[in-house]
């Protein structure tokens, strides 16, 4: 047993990684494909979502982004 591991049989202790990641990744998700409903993940995180112009921003810190998230298919939080 490595260190940090609880003693789960190894189908049951794959199966709660896969799910933790697999959970992360609909939040996180660009809506078109069924996940983070609304942008709301998004909005919580201040992400940008699709947009082009962000690149300008990438290096500011502690300043929040004034423009809300887009999704890939151009609809806005």
């Amino acid at each position: 047993m490595q260190k940090g591991e609880v003693g789960l049989q190894p189908e049951l202790r794959d199966f709660f990684t896969v799910l933790l990641q697999t959970t992360r990744e609909g939040y996180f998700a660009n809506p078109m494909h069924g996940g983070n409903h609304s942008m709301q993940a998004w909005s919580y995180i201040c992400f940008p979502g699709a947009r082009s112009s962000y690149k300008e921003w990438v290096e500011r810190y502690n300043v929040r982004y004034p423009l809300g998230s887009v999704s890939i298919k151009g609809e806005r939080a």
